[in-house]
């Protein structure tokens, strides 16, 4: 038998061993199917995942355009899709500002347009004030991310000559029954935001 093993060169240990590689190649292949099925599987979870922390699809990276006048910079504001998303499903509201030596205000019937006028509003939700140079800073802001930054610092914490007053006329339920707490401007401008 030994004679016949060296006549062929053959070992029945070699067999062995050539044999069970043999076997392990054929493993890689039936492992990698499941692998691949798997990978599959993930690649849609990346397109459906959103993050969570984020309470509006608001992109605060996207930019504003320039304004010389605040008015001119919270109409455009009140009117973008993206910074005032949901404002059309709000019951009414009335904001009325004092900012550069000016009262204005944004009024919202229910089912209707944001409406800007000047001066005085009556039975307002919120008033709020802000310094010349708290508005000059307002107006640099390039996007909406930086203008609620600056917007919520002088908020916070004011400076000489640099501050946002804001002043609740209404309970902060009712506004939020009324739908600020569901549009990004709103929610900034009465200061609820974190």
């Amino acid at each position: 038998m030994e004679r016949i093993k060296k006549l062929f060169g053959r070992d029945e240990e070699e067999e062995e061993v050539k044999e069970a590689p043999a076997a392990e190649e054929a493993a890689p292949e039936e492992a990698a199917a499941p692998a691949e099925v798997i990978e599959e599987v993930a690649e849609p979870e990346p397109e459906v995942a959103a993050e969570p922390d984020e309470p509006f699809p608001v992109d605060g990276a996207a930019t504003i355009p320039y304004h010389s006048e605040i008015t001119d910079r919270l109409q455009y504001m009140f009117n973008d899709s993206n910074i005032a998303a949901n404002i059309e499903g709000t019951d009414k509201f009335t904001i009325e500002f004092m900012a550069m030596g000016e009262r204005f205000n944004f009024i919202k019937e229910a089912l209707s347009e944001v409406k800007y006028g000047i001066g005085s509003a009556s039975d307002e939700d919120v008033f709020i004030r802000i310094s010349n140079d708290a508005v000059a800073e307002l107006l640099s802001a390039p996007n909406f991310e930086e203008f609620r930054k600056i917007y919520m610092k002088y908020y916070r914490s004011p400076d000489a000559g640099k501050f946002v007053k804001i002043e609740l006329r209404k309970d902060l339920v009712w506004m939020n029954r009324h739908g600020y707490a569901r549009v990004p401007l709103l929610k900034l401008l009465v200061g609820q935001v974190r």
